[in-house]
């Protein structure tokens, strides 16, 4: 069988040309007849333009991994089309994905090759397929259309976006072989540390002239050493509170969440330390190992890209330590409205961990924007906000910090305080 199917203009065209010329004629009418022939002669045109050769379409398909708001292409080349015809390329929209132009494109095959090339943009991060494109061929009447197969859809990871940080602040008690991390210890470094007696070993190149020629002796500038500092992010996956509407629009407290946790990855792997992750609340998502590395900020982008919110239930307070030992820096990203989180923060604290908690519930929900429709729950929003201020006041008397995400430099000042404070001995608990 031929796959061309006719266009319901063809038939349209048929049926009211043939029509009106019988009538005409039975009832002796010349102006009927006059007023048929143009449609008689379009389809007698029509028909013995049907195309015979199958044209063969190829799209793009597989797999694909963007970030947000990044752009990137659905093409699909169609061969073997008749003389004079046109392709007609639509991808259907959904929700957090951009498609440009939104009614599709139509192209013209003079070579008897069309290819459409459509824009699609994605606003939010996370996993999904993309529907399947529709694409239909015409001939040059108009008369003739041939659709091919579904095609599959596209399966699209979408990364969170990340951004440069260009802060200095250091992360307390590094202790590892590499970095960028200042030590509390003289060594092979950058930073300056002071200006000591010449010993066995030291390289020439760090000697100080100004101070061996005023006395007499051999100086050299001796250095901190360069270290790593073991960092995990904890992410609360537990709630997602308010409405996402993608990168662009609305943020919810898991879109706060995300992204702030792929900026400090980002951040700290830049600078040489070891990073690792554990989420709470979403099933088939829970432990990254640390490391350091380009690799590794791709494991916990496509990790964080698996997060499905609310998915698990019931996390216990003692999984925060696994894996967890003192002089690590937690940085625990949550909105603060799971009562569980509280008591993660409280163990690692007790185990002698640096906690920074910060607070991604979006600004609009923290003042008393309820995402409640009716009047008790509204009330029932606002009573949550007061414990929840009550729970923040309490961790800060504590000596826990607490921060609101405003951005990348959001942590500077309680990283920098992290760091005087790590050289005070304190008691931990084993």
């Amino acid at each position: 069988m031929n796959p061309w199917r006719a266009t319901h203009a063809h038939l349209r065209a048929v049926v009211a040309g043939f029509g009106l010329l019988v009538a005409g004629l039975v009832l002796g009418r010349v102006d009927v007849v006059l007023l048929a022939s143009p449609l008689v002669l379009v389809a007698i045109a029509g028909q013995a333009a049907r195309p015979d050769e199958v044209p063969v379409a190829r799209a793009t398909e597989g797999a694909l991994t963007v970030h947000e708001s990044e752009e990137f292409g659905w093409r699909t080349v169609v061969t073997g089309m008749p003389p004079g015809g046109t392709l007609a390329a639509f991808h259907p929209g959904q929700r957090w994905l951009d498609v440009e132009p939104e009614d599709g494109r139509l192209v013209a095959a003079p070579d008897g090759t069309a290819t459409t090339d459509i824009a699609l943009r994605a606003t939010r991060w996370g996993r999904r397929r993309l529907g399947g494109p529709v694409v239909t061929a015409y001939d040059a009447w108009g008369a003739w259309r041939w659709t091919p197969d579904a095609f599959p859809g596209l399966q699209v990871t979408v990364l969170p976006a990340t951004e440069p940080v260009d802060s200095t602040a250091p992360a307390p008690h590094p202790h590892g072989l590499v970095g960028m991390e200042r030590a509390g210890r003289p060594g092979e470094g950058t930073e300056f540390a002071k200006v000591r007696a010449f010993e066995p070993g030291d390289r020439l190149r760090r000697i100080h002239w100004p101070t061996s020629a005023r006395t007499g002796r051999l100086h050299v500038t001796a250095t901190y050493a360069d270290q790593d500092a073991h960092v995990v992010v904890l992410v609360d996956a537990v709630n997602d509170v308010g409405d996402s509407e993608g990168i662009d629009g609305a943020h919810s407290s898991m879109d706060v969440t995300v992204r702030a946790a792929a900026v400090l990855a980002d951040h700290f792997l830049r600078r040489g330390d070891r990073v690792g992750m554990r989420v709470f609340g979403a099933w088939g998502v829970s432990f990254v190992p640390s490391a350091s590395g380009r690799l590794q900020l791709r494991r916990l982008l496509d990790t964080m890209s698996l997060i499905e919110p609310g998915t698990a239930r019931g996390e216990d307070a003692l999984a925060a330590r696994q894996a967890l030992g003192a002089g690590t820096l937690a940085l625990m990203l949550s909105p603060l409205i799971e009562p569980a989180s509280t008591r993660q923060v409280a163990m690692l604290t007790s185990a002698g961990i640096d906690v920074v908690v910060i607070d991604t519930l979006p600004q609009e929900l923290a003042e008393g924007v309820g995402p409640g429709t009716t009047g008790q729950e509204a009330l029932a929003w606002r009573l949550r906000m007061l414990q929840r201020r009550l729970e923040r006041d309490q961790m800060a008397s504590l000596g826990i910090p607490v921060v609101t995400w405003t951005g990348p430099h959001s942590l500077d000042q309680v990283l920098r305080d992290l760091t005087r404070r790590s050289a005070v001995p304190r008691l931990g608990r084993r």
